[in-house]
């Protein structure tokens, strides 16, 4: 496998409704300007109209959070807290009216830092009326009643409630402009059965589950900025929520933007009303035998400013359960969220993947954070499966909330790497989620850690387990379980105590191994990370060779080194010996497979068969030693007679000549001795 790393870059692609300075300005300034006109339409030729007024109820608002800087009216108008009313004595032909304003927007959150009991018992009388079914809004409906029911069973607080309803609304009702043709907004019941509408039908939607159980809600209409592409202007009409809090007054929640319980500064608020279908403009006249044709508001909205930096308010980290898998493989991405305030927090997460990944189930997750409280949302993801086996791939994912708080992991793949299946995902998956329903596992501590992160599998490994319950109740007969091997304890307050397993190393490579703490109260697990390294092992294949050659012939001996472990050998010395002549070959370690060549002279081979034998010496990282060889055997033929003498001494062993050569030199020297005394005795 070659060390290529192949990265798959990520384009941060953010969600059609979000830009950064719409959610992280403390300030934003917009002009809106606002206009329309009417004809005055004789019926006769003597028709006419004495008086015109025209009530407009649709215009920006002073609020806690919204200040109006400027506010100009032409013709000049009478401003009461709901309405603009405009005036003309005897008009004629076309009347025209505007208004131009620039109003600043603070980022703000209402801070909800208690609970607030639900069913509401009381409300002040000025209230009641946003709880009782409206035209559009028909809480009184059968199905919305019995929904609204399921939704909230057995919930006491009401942030919860609101929240659940609101994060029902938003992921079961699709978001679809095709409604928009409608002369009038279609009423919730409807939206309910064809499960789809525009960000006033979402709206009405919610506001009536809400009230089918007594939560008094009312519909807020304004304008709001989108960069989606569904959309030519970007800044245009907008319909959201506010729900009543007894104590704290009203909350915004808008459902189709995924802001519940805060809302972004560029929502711009017009009015509210009990229902969303009541006119913005009321037209009225005196006058005879004539009539006056309206037209729409046309209104137009310009970003003037945005300042200061509103801080975020929660944690955010992301990690992914497999670090490593196989092409094809499942994989469960993480987001820990945490909430370090004082006050209740909602936000919607959504991941960001390369196209390789694919997320099984909904993209969208909402989370509501208590105060200081943490949670865990998880997605399943799919690999593809159809990679180059020749590399390993790094995919990065990032997780964000909706105002683009974000947090990146990644994790790899290669053809080396162990697939993981749904099954083993989704088990994981439901770990999580009871983990989630058992109240009391946020009161237990279990932490656990094999006693090395990386070893072999002939080495002695555990791993330890502490067990802690910080909460106020006796933790009796929970099981603690590493695979199938599980052992039973009992906790008292403040109690901690250990466990310990057994690693079971039969199968080697990276382990995400799930440890659970469980009884009727709890469930708890601990997630261990580390590598068993199998004994490392190298076969010498592709070994070649003439299996014939001459005498003066070079040629080579080529073999491939294969890597047939998962774990990399190490100080590899390969040794091969021709007639005393050795060639050697070193290698620091063996990460994919090598092929060499090895260069050679037929001269250097005995006549005949020659039987060789290539070894290999290799080492794991504690030093422990192994080898592996390889038998193989060539032949010497078709010498002519004048190089047999040649061969016959190259053939020789180095002692074996030495010996021939001294016994020559000592012979020599006994023959001159008796030729010399031969020599004395005449």
């Amino acid at each position: 496998m070659k060390k290529l790393i192949l990265i798959f870059l990520l384009l941060i692609t953010l969600p059609s409704v979000l830009a950064d300075w719409f959610y992280n300005s403390r300030n934003v300034e917009t002009k809106i300007d606002i206009s329309s006109y009417a004809d005055i339409v004789p019926l006769t030729p003597s028709g006419y109209i004495e008086s015109a007024t025209i009530n407009m109820t649709f215009f920006p608002k002073q609020t806690d959070t919204q200040e109006l800087l400027k506010f100009d009216t032409s013709p000049k108008a009478e401003l009461t807290d709901r309405t603009l009313k405009f005036t003309w004595k005897k008009p004629e032909g076309r009347i025209d009216f505007m208004l131009n304003s620039n109003v600043k927007t603070t980022n703000t959150i209402m801070e909800v830092k208690q609970k607030i009991d639900f069913p509401i018992l009381e409300l002040p009388e000025e209230i009641k009326a946003y709880t009782n079914p409206s035209q559009t809004i028909d809480s009184n409906d059968e199905d919305i009643i019995r929904l609204a029911s399921d939704l909230v069973k057995g919930e006491d607080d009401l942030y919860l409630v609101v929240f659940k309803i609101a994060d029902w609304t938003k992921n079961n009702i699709n978001y679809n402009l095709s409604t928009l043709t409608a002369e009038v907004s279609q009423k919730a019941s409807w939206v309910l059965q064809n499960k789809q509408g525009v960000c006033d039908e979402l709206t009405s939607l919610f506001i009536a589950l809400l009230r089918s159980v007594g939560i008094p809600a009312r519909f807020v209409s304004g304008i709001s900025y989108t960069n989606s592409e569904l959309f030519p202007e970007k800044w245009g009409p907008h319909g959201w929520a506010e729900v009543y809090f007894p104590d704290y007054g009203w909350l915004p929640f808008d459902v189709t933007y995924g802001e519940f319980g805060w809302i972004d500064p560029t929502h711009i608020k017009f009015k509210d009303s009990v229902d969303s279908d009541e006119p913005s403009t009321y037209y009225q006249w005196i006058g005879r035998n004539a009539d006056l044709s309206t037209n729409k508001l046309d209104i137009k909205a310009e970003l003037l400013n945005s300042a200061g930096y509103s801080a975020t308010p929660i944690i955010l980290e992301a990690s992914v359960l497999k670090k490593a898998v196989g092409f094809g493989s499942y994989n469960l991405v993480e987001a820990a969220i945490e909430n370090p305030n004082d006050f209740y927090y909602a936000t919607e997460l959504h991941l960001n993947e390369p196209k390789e990944v694919k997320i099984v189930g909904n993209e969208l997750k909402g989370v509501l954070l208590l105060p200081k409280e943490k949670k865990k949302v998880f997605w399943i993801v799919r690999l593809d499966s159809d990679f180059d086996r020749r590399y390993y791939y790094t995919f990065p994912i990032i997780a964000s909330t909706v105002n683009n708080i974000t947090s990146e992991t990644s994790f790899t793949s290669s053809i080396r790497d162990k697939y993981v299946s749904l099954d083993e995902v989704e088990q994981t998956a439901r770990l999580l989620e009871e983990e989630k329903e058992k109240k009391y596992s946020g009161n237990v501590v279990l932490s656990c850690n094999a006693t090395k992160n990386e070893f072999y599998e002939y080495e002695n490994t555990e791993i330890h387990c502490d067990v802690k319950n910080i909460g106020n109740v006796f933790l009796e007969n929970a099981d603690v379980c590493f695979g199938s091997d599980c052992r039973k304890i009992s906790l008292g307050i403040a109690q901690t105590k250990k466990v310990t397993f057994e690693i079971n190393k039969s199968v080697a490579g990276y382990m995400e191994s799930a440890v659970t703490l469980k009884n009727e109260i709890v469930s708890k697990t601990s997630y261990v990370n580390f590598r068993i390294n199998d004994e490392p092992k190298i076969e010498i294949e592709n070994l070649e060779f003439p299996s014939n050659v001459s005498y003066s012939q070079n040629f080579t001996i080529s073999f491939t080194l294969a890597k047939v472990s998962q774990s990399n050998p190490k100080n590899i010395e390969v040794t091969l010996a021709l007639n005393g002549i050795e060639k050697k070959l070193s290698i620091n370690e063996l990460a994919e497979n090598r092929t060499f060549s090895l260069s050679f002279v037929g001269s250097q081979l005995k006549y005949g068969k020659n039987d060789y034998n290539m070894n290999v010496d290799y080492y794991d990282g504690l030093n422990k030693r192994y080898n592996t060889n390889k038998e193989f055997s060539m032949s010497l033929l078709n010498l002519k007679f004048w190089q047999r003498p040649f061969l016959f001494f190259s053939s020789l062993e180095n002692s074996t000549l030495v010996a021939i050569l001294v016994m020559g030199l000592v012979s020599m020297a006994v023959f001159v001795s008796i030729v010399v005394w031969l020599f004395r005795k005449r």
